[in-house]
């Protein structure tokens, strides 16, 4: 399949369309993780990466004018090349740390550059939140590193600021991944008001802000609500229904939506188009599949903004 020109990306230029999508580093990929996959053989990373490459360029996603991609690995060597002249986009790219383990993949943003033009780039830590918590409790020795550590767990996020050039708008582009673990929700909700403080503190506002990722939570969740408490707006959430897409993550054991684009509040004037998850029958017995050569599904909204704001 052929790389998208810019004309077969969304066409309006008060509109874009903006995708999330935890594309599953290899160095998680352990056959014995994912036994109901079948053949074995869609686990591969040849295999997995020649889909991902037909996933990003199909009629769905080849329209995409911003992805927020989590979980990459190898991204010199395995993506960063196919990005900038196979998709005809610009790319930021942020490595998770290493301080609690090896892991080397990250979290990336990239963009249209006929509609987008780079004006900044930050990457954050979340190892850092341990500096804003408060740990004044001396009774236990060794509590502070201990605690610390509790915090430390090496995720990321990447950001960019992004000129979009028909309307002269400066917009924030954020792809995130919080941490995995179900039982440590105080440390995602952490994460997640960290993330929001350093994205304000940076581009000097609260306005015009998306942040894609995978937020390993419920939209039950103190973090999904400390989002909507805090002036954001998940685009995926249908207006009639209520409900955000029925899933993003598919295993035999947990079927459920973890993954989010969120936005400030209003410059937006609408969300013209919300990308339709597969049909559960379609996805064999969990993710990775065939069709699928990740463990979540891709997420996407086409958004127009307001016409104040494009002017």
């Amino acid at each position: 399949m052929s790389s998208p020109s810019p004309s077969s990306k969304s066409s309006s230029l008060s509109s874009f369309r903006i995708c999330t999508y935890n594309v599953l580093a290899q160095c998680y990929v352990k056959s014995e993780w994912f036994s109901w996959t079948k053949p074995k053989s869609l686990l591969k990373w040849k295999t997995r990466r020649e889909h991902l490459r037909r996933r990003l360029r199909d009629d769905e996603l080849g329209k995409v004018d911003v992805f927020c991609l989590q979980e990459v690995d190898e991204f010199e060597n395995e993506w960063k090349e196919f990005i900038e002249n196979e998709l005809n986009m610009g790319v930021f790219y942020k490595r998770r740390t290493q301080k609690s383990n090896d892991k080397k993949d990250g979290s990336l943003v990239c963009w249209n550059k006929e509609k987008f033009e780079l004006l900044d780039t930050l990457g954050v830590e979340f190892n850092e939140v341990t500096k804003t918590l408060d740990l004044d409790i001396k009774e236990v020795e060794g509590f502070e590193e201990e605690e610390k550590r509790e915090y430390e767990r090496d995720c990321v996020a990447a950001c960019v600021m992004l000129l979009h050039k028909a309307s002269n708008v400066p917009i924030t582009c954020v792809s995130t991944h919080l941490y995995w673990d179900p039982a440590k929700a105080l440390v995602k909700l952490k994460q997640a008001e960290y993330l929001r403080e350093e994205i304000e503190r940076w581009s000097q506002t609260k306005g015009n802000i998306l942040i894609g990722g995978d937020f390993n939570s419920l939209a039950t969740s103190d973090v999904y609500k400390s989002m909507v408490e805090n002036d954001y707006v998940s685009l995926m959430r249908d207006n009639e229904t209520g409900r955000e897409p029925e899933y993003t993550n598919v295993t035999p054991s947990f079927t459920e939506t973890i993954d989010y684009i969120f936005s400030s509040k209003n410059w937006i004037e609408k969300v013209t188009h919300r990308g339709k998850v597969k049909n559960r029958d379609l996805l064999f017995d969990g993710c990775p599949c065939e069709g699928e050569p990740s463990d979540h599904l891709p997420i996407y909204c086409d958004i127009e903004l307001k016409k104040a704001a494009a002017n």
